[in-house]
């Protein structure tokens, strides 16, 4: 079970978004390299990286951060916003990310995903970001017909690293992970599910120990380590209990 430290760009600042709204935006960090750094000598051991501005506007914009990112931390990184192409993926994939994510493409065009994991396997993970069991794409600004459990089965074996599950209704306000939705998702399909949006406190990282949560495989967490709400040492001490 890994616990993912978030770092969301915008504007070139690390940041934090209450339900999705850029306009609620708190900053946190004005050196996204910076935080890296905190996050791995905290005893991080992944990192998870969302270009917001990217998000809207379908290309990568806070690409300068990313790479400080990427030069800050020897943890992999995994990046999602505005990435819709092959030569995009291939392009960070150089530049030394571990994982790239896709959310509006994997709604878009699905066939890219399969393409993408066919031609770079274990480095393509699929965002879900879900508004009432709706996906929401375009940086969360529409919200399709889709359900997250329609669009996790349409890549069902075709080499999808993990599903990265959004609940859009929670994200930045602290009110805790759906795990029920979230478990849910994850026993309909083989591919690894990473829960996203609300985690709040430890309790939610004790939740994150408790047998059923064993079929995800961890969880991302942002506005609460900013804030202290969660300790990284005590939280990642909990963790690594459930591999022994």
């Amino acid at each position: 079970m890994i616990l993912f430290p978030a770092i969301d760009l915008k504007d070139g600042e690390c940041v934090r978004l209450k339900l999705g709204e850029m306009s609620q935006a708190t900053v946190y960090n004005t050196d996204p390299a910076a935080q890296a750094k905190t996050f791995e000598r905290q005893g991080f051991e992944w990192l998870h990286v969302v270009d917001l501005n990217g998000a809207f506007a379908g290309d990568s914009v806070n690409g300068a951060a990313v790479e400080a990112i990427l030069n800050a931390t020897a943890n992999p990184v995994q990046l999602g916003g505005g990435i819709r192409s092959l030569a995009q993926i291939e392009a960070w994939l150089e530049k030394g990310l571990t994982r790239v994510i896709l959310g509006t493409a994997a709604v878009r065009e699905p066939e890219l995903v399969h393409e993408a994991c066919r031609k770079f396997p274990g480095k393509i993970a699929v965002g879900i970001d879900a508004r009432r069991g709706k996906v929401a794409v375009e940086g969360w600004a529409e919200t399709s017909d889709l359900s997250a459990a329609e669009l996790a089965k349409r890549f069902e074996g075709a080499g999808v690293a993990a599903i990265i599950y959004t609940d859009i209704d929670r994200d930045g306000v602290l009110t805790g992970i759906n795990w029920d939705a979230t478990i849910a998702l994850a026993d309909i399909v083989d591919i690894p599910v990473i829960a996203s949006g609300g985690l709040a406190s430890m309790s939610d990282i004790e939740r994150m120990t408790q047998p059923d949560a064993g079929r995800l495989a961890g969880a991302i967490s942002g506005r609460a380590l900013y804030d202290g709400r969660i300790d990284p040492v005590e939280a990642l001490e909990t963790l690594r209990k459930t591999r022994q």
